[in-house]
């Protein structure tokens, strides 16, 4: 823990520049109406700065889609307001704020249009790395050079309050139970497995990730920790795209993106072909605990070093025939093969340390998946200002064959005496039906009902197999029947919810939201003829209240329910024994889990100075899911999920950012927990204090140079039997970039100076103790270039599907 505290003066430093404003208190709003001079249409997406005294920024924001603009002004004193879009004139308005008159601005603003080439404008200012906005933290992605021929494993490393772990599982907060987003819709490619969809997403093409950690009622109440938004790079006029090449020891990359437009058509495609080196190595020791006392050990050395080819594509339509309406259609798609495959040998001694069991084992298991979303939406928007109509529905069919193979033999190169196959093929389609309305009651933003309604049908179907036996005997291989069936699931969900937002005046803000969800979930053997089911019905409430005491500063509380609903994955009794001394089997008795937590956030903003966020956190389930260990007296332990501990978390997060200079920015972050877990059942208690941080470091240099370094360091992670050790990771990167053509060169080293990265996973109960100790093999050298061509504008933001209410499933879960 002392190297947490040596991280966080390095925060605090942060802010020695940093005065607070010193005027008098009011409360206005002014509203205005930004158009184009020449055709008077409305402007969306305008960029809006309002300035104090100094020139620092005290607000910012953009322009609705009709042009409308809000700003808050609390505190007197002399205001400029900044206006600034591509393709026209900076407008500047100045003006008095005082007690005694409020002030007001024109009914529109008109912007002139400027005929300049793109290759003349020279961008002087670059987006924060880190931003605050109601209910969730920003980081522009795009903006950090270190992520160049980089993945979303990457990226999601730096963001906030996030964590990313060695094999790519993310936690926020210390919890893995995540809702994953891209584009604020639902990904099938996400819930099937994260960590391998982080993997195959290209980190030149998000633009920035939302980090959302008190989700409101608008959201599906999946997802126990939060929610993360990916957000990804769009908006491209006439022909516009970038090809990016990266190849590495460890990776190659092939990413191509085009995008077109003429007006009411935006057309969209991007691809992305990787080759991926997955190596790592691990020491397992466990003993068996008899009477207090030890009894049988077991010994484990595995190897593996695989090669996991993959791929994805994404094709978005938008078509805009008004200024009021607009459809898209929108598919992307994945495809691959995860091999697993791994050299291990076995060794069972008694007390006396004599070997009463030794044996190798060759296991081969390669995934081979393919699947996709295919959504339409239709939106409306109506003469009054924010007043807006959705309507959208996703399809998404996948199907995988995960099938292993391990042969075994009593000898490192002899012939083999068992061989066993495990055929698993699991085919899943989903429906989702969803429409939202979003009705402003008073006019200037003070106050906004939302409401919804939303339909998910899921079905999924699994065959799984097994053949074993003696491969020299003439029998060969034969069938198991107790290993051998058909898992059906079915699980609906139906939601409807209600969200009040009201600005109450320029330094209050609170929301209220009740989500109401109803869940039947069926799940049935072919063979062991007990079908399983049940239906619940969840009330899910959110509540936020902010108060801003000045332009820079403001306080903020929020309340809220998630659930965790059990998937395929945890129900299915396939029993994996892959490693015979340590199987993995789902269970179909698993209940959902309903988590209560509630944050209190102090946010610091000076402009693009200087910007801080701290939360205190608490959260708290009495059936949490969690991951169950158990040994038998022959020393083979079987994994599950179950409902068995309560659980307790509190703590403290804080995200800084600076820049010191125009050359220098910083930016970290520190996440300090207290986990809890109690079990009656299993007479457990454990917990604990754990801690990660990171901190990130630019220099932009002369000739278009920039120089960036970023480390992470976690001390470790309390689960219910034990904890995980300490892990760690460092980056360094040179970036180069060329105007004509646009080309940018990034090097970039990862771990350069660790052969590979260190973990201890520790285990206890009553009757074994063990450790694995795992070696993830990550050191990497990476040579990135980037081409971009055409032309660049801001697009519109898109509706999308939001199905965030299946969990993510964790890397080796």
């Amino acid at each position: 823990m002392r190297i947490v505290f040596y991280f966080l003066p390095i925060l605090c430093c942060i802010t020695l520049n940093a005065n607070a404003q010193n005027g008098q208190k009011v409360n206005y709003r002014l509203s205005s109406r930004i158009i184009d001079s020449v055709s008077q249409k409305p402007l969306a997406n305008v960029s809006i700065l309002l300035l104090n005294e100094k020139q620092q920024t005290v607000y910012s924001g953009s322009s609705g889609h009709d042009g409308h603009i809000s700003i808050p002004v609390s505190e007197t004193g002399l205001r400029t307001l900044v206006l600034t879009a591509i393709g026209y004139q900076k407008t500047e308005i100045t003006f008095a704020v005082n007690n005694s008159q409020e002030p007001v601005l024109p009914e529109t603003i008109a912007l002139s249009t400027i005929a300049v080439s793109l290759a003349e404008v020279t961008v002087s200012s670059r987006k924060k790395l880190i931003e605050s906005k109601p209910g969730k933290l920003i980081y522009n992605a795009g903006n950090d050079a270190t992520n160049k021929g980089g993945t979303a494993a990457d990226v999601l490393r730096k963001a906030p309050v996030l964590n990313v772990d060695a094999k790519g599982n993310v936690s926020m907060r210390g919890s893995k139970k995540i809702k994953i987003l891209v584009n604020g819709k639902y990904s099938g490619q996400m819930a099937r497995n994260a960590a391998d969809a982080l993997n195959m997403m290209p980190a030149d093409l998000i633009q920035s990730v939302e980090v959302i950690t008190t989700p409101s009622a608008k959201y599906d109440a999946e997802g126990a920790a939060g929610v993360i938004n990916i957000i990804t790079k769009k908006g491209k006029k006439s022909f516009n795209g970038a090809l990016e090449l990266s190849g590495s020891n460890m990776e190659q990359v092939i990413n191509p993106r085009v995008g077109f437009s003429n007006g009411k058509w935006n057309v969209m495609a991007n691809g992305h072909l990787h080759r991926l080196r997955i190596k790592e190595s691990s020491l397992l020791d466990r003993t068996q605990i008899e009477n207090g006392k030890d009894d049988l050990n077991l010994w484990q050395e595995m190897q593996s070093d695989n090669v996991a080819p993959h791929g994805s594509g994404d094709l978005a339509i938008t078509f805009t025939p008004d200024s009021v309406s607009e459809f898209s259609f929108g598919a992307n798609t994945w495809f691959g093969k995860w091999p697993t495959d791994r050299k291990q040998q076995t060794i069972v001694r008694d007390v006396a340390g004599n070997s009463i069991e030794h044996y190798f084992q060759d296991a081969r298991s390669r995934e081979n998946y393919f699947g996709g979303d295919i959504n339409l939406s239709y939106s409306r928007k109506f003469k009054k200002t924010g007043q807006e109509l959705t309507i959208l529905t996703q399809f998404s069919p996948s199907k995988s064959r995960n099938p292993y193979h391990i042969w075994q033999s009593a000898q490192k190169d002899g012939s083999y005496n068992y061989e066993e196959f495990n055929g698993n093929d699991t085919r899943n389609t989903e429906w989702t039906l969803q429409t939202d309305y979003t009705h402003p009651i008073l006019d200037d933003d003070r106050l906004t009902i939302e409401t919804g309604v939303k339909a998910i049908f899921r079905n999924v179907q699994n065959n799984y197999h097994v053949l074993a036996g003696d491969p020299q005997s003439d029998a060969g291989l034969q069938p198991i029947a107790s290993r051998t069936d058909e898992f059906k699931y079915r699980q609906d969900v139906l939601a409807a919810y209600a969200l009040i937002k009201s600005n109450l005046d320029a330094n209050w803000y609170a929301e209220a939201g009740l989500r109401v969800e109803r869940t039947d979930l069926h799940g049935e053997f072919r063979d062991q003829k007990n079908p399983f089911g049940s239906q619940f019905t969840n009330f899910v409430p959110n509540a936020t209240i902010t108060r801003k005491f000045n332009d820079e500063q403001q306080l903020s509380f929020s309340y809220t329910q998630r659930l965790t609903r059990p998937y395929i994955w945890d129900l299915n009794s396939n029993l994996d024994a892959s490693d015979p001394k340590n199987q993995y089997q789902g269970n179909p008795a698993l209940k959902p889990e309903t988590m209560h937590q509630a944050e209190l956030v102090y946010g610091w903003n000076k402009g693009s100075e200087f910007f801080l966020n701290t939360s205190f956190f608490w959260k708290l389930t009495d059936n949490s899911i969690v991951d169950y260990t158990e040994t038998n007296a022959e020393g083979i332990s079987k994994v599950s999920k179950q409902n068995l501990a309560a659980y307790k978390l509190y703590g403290v997060n804080l995200s800084s950012s600076a820049t010191l200079n125009s050359w220098w920015t910083l930016n970290g972050n520190v996440n300090i927990n207290n986990i809890d877990y109690s079990s009656n059942a299993l007479h457990i208690l454990n917990r604990g204090w754990a801690a990660d941080f990171d901190l990130n470091v630019s220099f932009k240099l002369p000739k278009r140079y920039t120089i960036q370094a970023f480390g992470q360091y976690t001390t470790r992670d309390i689960t219910l039997q034990g904890h995980d050790s300490y892990q760690y990771s460092y980056t360094f990167s040179v970036k180069k970039e060329l105007q004509k053509p646009k080309l940018s060169f990034t090097a970039t080293a990862i771990n350069p100076f660790s052969e590979y990265i260190p973990q201890t996973i520790y285990t206890a109960a009553a009757n074994f103790r063990s450790d694995v100790g795992y070696r993830y093999y990550l050191r990497q050298f990476r040579l990135t270039v980037n081409w971009e061509f055409g032309n660049m504008f801001k697009a519109k933001e898109k509706k999308k599907i939001e199905n965030d209410d299946v969990r993510s499933r964790s890397k080796g879960a």
